[in-house]
């Protein structure tokens, strides 16, 4: 990433969506547009979903899970953080943008549910302000 940012989330999620995300995703073929592969963090015991093109390779997004301790249910999965590129080319991307599009890509690509967040409309993806015509 040439601009990152990174900043907490704190989004739970559920066991089901963990699984699906340490499943990860390779492509298949060239419509196949993303890779979500995961690298574990032994030191802090979190693991890291790295989101890329898959044309280019070109790493857009990476989620650090804390996965569960194992003891209550207060102790559930966590998105802890997020890392995003800001400038997908002369596009500025906020945080909310980030957030919005990590949920669309994992729930259309791995069946995530991620049921604490609102329902976005895949149009929302490419639906960025800086984007539109006469925008400043």
């Amino acid at each position: 990433m040439q601009e990152p940012a990174t900043t907490p989330w704190g989004l739970s999620i559920s066991d089901a969506d963990f699984k699906k995300l340490k499943a990860g995703f390779e492509p298949q073929d060239q419509d196949d547009k993303w890779r979500v592969s995961v690298k574990n963090q032994s030191q802090s015991g979190n693991i890291s979903f790295h989101l890329a093109r898959s044309g280019t390779g070109k790493e857009l997004y990476v989620l650090v899970v804390k996965p569960s301790d194992g003891g209550s249910s207060s102790s559930g999965v966590k998105i802890e953080a997020i890392t995003w590129e800001q400038n997908k080319g002369g596009i500025r991307i906020s945080e909310e943008q980030a957030k919005k599009e990590v949920s669309i890509i994992t729930r259309r690509l791995l069946e995530c549910g991620f049921e604490a967040l609102p329902e976005y409309d895949v149009s929302d993806l490419w639906d960025h302000p800086a984007a539109r015509i006469g925008a400043n």
